[in-house]
């Protein structure tokens, strides 16, 4: 006789609460799993576009040190004193050039070569130059080339890596008698070291190097690694073709960095900013391990309540499961979809799962809210300057771009602390959201530097709006005092280019001509024939 196999009967107290806990357990993890590649995602772009503004500063920084090196080497090259003295007087020569060493930042060592390539004189006299033959590829090279010359990096028979810099000398009738150069020992401490050293960092977060056209070692932390062929590194590669941005990279040693990169327009070096990806990671597991403690607690509390109610009433689990698995599906559900029961405890879940989904809902806006966002100041972000420029693009609408910096902020930051500077960023950002016409989109670009953009406005409303904002950011009151000025640069799209790079570009160059003439002033970008 055969026997019918009886089903297994599961209850359906059991079956229930189990369901509920899997909805909370499944919503939690979806919520936390999106926040973390959120907040990653966020991070990673964040950091290589200050790496990036970082790099381009430093760039910027190399090109002002190769032109001081060159006034500084013309000055000498043009001095008097070393033609009267080039036939006598040898004491009175190395007085002079012993004195060009002291008075100049920029060089290890100066010297003076003949037209022939014989060292005339060198400062300082410990290298025991005096009277020898240049022979190096770099310094006949600059022989040569009768003009401003920097050399590649190359080491010398005294087994030094160094740069060369140098300038021609020519007398009153234009008769060449050689050149000034001044040398950089890279393995040593020199300019580049004081320039970018302060704040070197570290290998296992973030840190900066240099390298040159042909993608050799300039300068690194790691001053034994000087000289060093890195041109395989793809950012290198990048920086070698002229290339500016920024990327995540394997570096030659394995390491995974998130790197911002601008190269050196007068002679091909690069500059890399670059943070290890396992720093990032670290502060962002950090905060997830701990919203995950903080949070134990009611998950826990929450599923006990949900398996106490689902033993005494299924009914209104059933509802409650279809709506939480859609709240986990990443669906919007309105507040009226969690109805009151009129059993008490099923009543009490109920609520509690509507302020999850409430709860959810808040956290969503606020993540939204957060990404185009800057932190500080309250303005929008670069991601949202660039969807306005896409939307305003993409309509062929004309706008102008009004690029403030707010100048000698740095002085404010060493001498009042960083504290203050915030506060002198966010008056500056309340300040431009007063003058603002409605919707203007006021953004900052980064560091002290902000960008609004004008739709559809003349370059006169522009110009007018920004002297506008200067005067208010001058008559506004300050922490301690300060006298808080700003330089701004105006440009108009199509007028100034059609692309926005073009257009940023002019508004870029426009503020720093306002820097350069004196600061507290607005330059309207000249429009190319």
């Amino acid at each position: 006789m055969n026997i019918p196999k009886q089903r297994i009967k599961i209850s359906l107290a059991m079956v229930m609460p189990a369901l509920v806990s899997l909805s909370i357990l499944m919503t939690m993890s979806i919520m936390f799993y999106i926040q973390y590649k959120n907040e990653k995602r966020s991070l990673y772009n964040n950091t290589m576009s200050l790496n990036l503004s970082s790099a381009q500063k430093m760039a910027v920084t190399i090109e002002a040190l190769f032109s001081g090196m060159r006034q500084s080497l013309r000055a000498s090259a043009n001095n008097p004193a070393i033609e009267a003295s080039a036939a006598s007087d040898q004491k009175e020569l190395q007085v002079i050039f012993d004195l060009m060493l002291q008075s100049s930042p920029y060089f290890n060592s100066v010297f003076w070569a003949d037209q022939a390539g014989t060292i005339r004189v060198v400062s300082p006299v410990g290298n025991n130059l005096n009277q020898a033959r240049l022979k190096t590829e770099g310094t006949t090279e600059a022989l040569l080339e009768r003009k401003f010359y920097i050399s590649a990096p190359y080491r010398t028979p005294a087994g030094r890596w160094i740069v060369l810099a140098s300038e021609p000398i020519f007398d009153s009738s234009g008769k060449y008698h050689g050149m000034i150069a001044g040398t950089i020992y890279l393995e040593e401490n020199n300019i580049l070291h004081r320039i970018f050293g302060s704040g070197a960092g570290n290998e296992k977060e973030s840190y900066s190097y240099i390298v040159d056209s042909g993608g050799r070692l300039l300068y690194h932390l790691d001053k034994s690694r000087v000289g060093e062929d890195v041109s395989s590194n793809v950012v290198v590669k990048r920086l070698m073709g002229g290339e500016s941005g920024m990327q995540r990279v394997v570096n030659t040693h394995g390491d995974d960095y998130l790197a911002g990169y601008a190269s050196v327009t007068m002679n091909g070096w690069g500059i890399v900013m670059q943070t290890s990806v396992s720093s990032i990671l670290a502060d962002v597991n950090r905060n997830l391990e701990d919203q995950l403690r903080s949070m134990l607690f009611p998950i826990v509390l929450m599923l006990l309540i949900a398996a106490y109610t689902a033993a005494r009433i299924a009914a209104p689990f059933t509802r409650l499961y279809k709506l939480t698995k859609s709240v986990a599906a990443g669906q919007t559900v309105p507040s009226e979809e969690f109805r009151p029961h009129w059993n008490r405890e099923a009543d009490q879940l109920n609520q509690i799962m509507r302020a999850a989904a409430e709860s959810l809902v808040k956290q969503t806006l606020s993540l939204q809210q957060e990404a185009i966002t800057d932190p500080l100041t309250g303005l929008s972000n670069r991601r949202e300057l660039e969807r306005c420029l896409d939307s305003w693009e993409a309509l062929k609408d004309p706008y102008a771009v009004l690029m403030l910096d707010i100048d000698h902020f740095k002085s404010v930051n060493d001498t009042y602390g960083h504290q203050t500077g915030d506060q002198v960023l966010k008056l500056v950002a309340a300040v431009m959201s007063d003058c603002v016409p409605e919707g203007a989109v006021c953004s900052r670009f980064g560091g002290e530097e902000f960008v609004i953009l004008l739709r559809k406005h003349s370059m006169d409303e522009a110009y007018r709006l920004a002297e506008r904002i200067r005067n208010a950011i001058l008559n506004s009151k300050t922490p301690y005092s300060l006298t808080l000025t700003v330089s701004i640069g105006v440009s108009m799209y199509p007028e100034h280019g059609r692309s926005r790079e073009d257009v940023f570009q002019a508004a870029d160059m426009a503020l720093y001509r306002a820097k350069g003439e004196g600061r507290n002033r607005t330059i309207a970008g000249v429009i190319s024939a």
